[in-house]
């Protein structure tokens, strides 16, 4: 019997790396992977990867590696399609695939970490700001980064 799927994902600014790990009868496995693009599109296609490989998605919680602003479009996705979604620190993520042993690092290394991480672990789930607050935060950056290339010409 399934216990609980763990999603890892380890997301830049173009692509999503994931690996899925099933918790059954305490051992954690490697079921499948994907990767998909940072984008509404590939959101979709992870969404339908995840329908299409789990039975009961109340078992199911998203981990997701925070590194910078990438990682916000696909949890808010994932949030307001209804998953349970956590957002992992770097450093605890990073601390916790030391703890494994894992010293090499490559995306999809830090995927089967988070995937592993959350399978074993309970950890809190993610409630976003508010899609204003994103959209506004991101028109600021954009006048920003607009103000700064007006005056360096």
């Amino acid at each position: 019997m399934t216990i609980k799927y763990s999603v890892g994902l380890d997301i830049s600014s173009k692509k999503v790396n994931s690996i899925s790990l099933i918790d059954e009868n305490q051992k954690v496995t490697v079921k499948s992977s994907i990767v998909f693009y940072n984008t509404l599109k590939g959101f979709s296609e992870l969404s339908l990867w995840i329908k299409s490989g789990i039975s009961n998605p109340k078992f199911l919680w998203l981990f997701v590696w925070r590194l910078g602003v990438y990682h916000e479009n696909c949890a808010l996705y994932l949030f307001e399609k209804g998953y349970n979604v956590s957002i992992i620190l770097p450093n605890k993520a990073k601390h916790y695939l030391i703890s494994m042993g894992l010293k090499s690092k490559n995306d999809s290394i830090d995927a089967k970490g988070l995937s592993k991480m959350g399978a074993e672990q309970c950890l809190d789930l993610w409630q976003p700001s508010g899609k204003y607050f994103y959209e506004l935060r991101q028109y600021t950056r954009q006048h920003q980064e607009f103000a700064r290339t007006k005056n360096s010409h």
